[in-house]
């Protein structure tokens, strides 16, 4: 027999690893590893085929503890952007899709090469949009002044 648990996710159905206790006519539901269950959650939406739904966009966000300006810069995009998906008011690119299970992969294995390359490109972006071009004509044409 199954319990049900609900969540702003899939349909979420538990077999064991949980109490159920009846206070006051209400149903309480204790989860023996909540960190667990949250890891194989994780695993599931990051292994479904189907693209993210915006809950799912965000549980994965918050799992991985990251603030939605920090994955708006990882992925070049502001924080109001990240905001739009999760609230289901913009369409996930397919791409950051993707980009966000990669991250959320990384961060179960405690290994962070394409976050490190990400917060690199995000940071050379940031570097590059603060230049401040300095040019000076060479006999018969331009060049970046020394």
């Amino acid at each position: 027999m199954y319990h049900y648990i609900e969540s702003g996710l899939s349909n979420i159905y538990l077999k064991n690893g949980f109490t159920v206790e009846h206070i006051d006519g209400e149903e309480y539901t204790s989860i023996d590893d909540m960190n667990g269950l949250h890891r194989a959650i994780g695993q599931a939406v990051v292994d479904s085929r189907k693209p993210l739904t915006n809950e799912e966009f965000k549980f994965l966000r918050i799992e991985m503890n990251i603030s939605q300006k920090m994955l708006g810069t990882r992925f070049g995009v502001d924080e109001q952007t990240i905001a739009r998906y999760e609230k289901g008011k913009t369409k996930i690119p397919r791409t950051t899709d993707a980009a966000l299970r990669t991250l959320y992969m990384e961060s179960q294995e405690k290994n962070n090469p394409v976050s490190y390359f990400l917060d690199l490109l995000a940071d050379t972006e940031a570097e590059e949009a603060a230049k401040v071009i300095r040019l000076e004509e060479i006999e018969d044409h331009w060049e970046v002044a020394a």
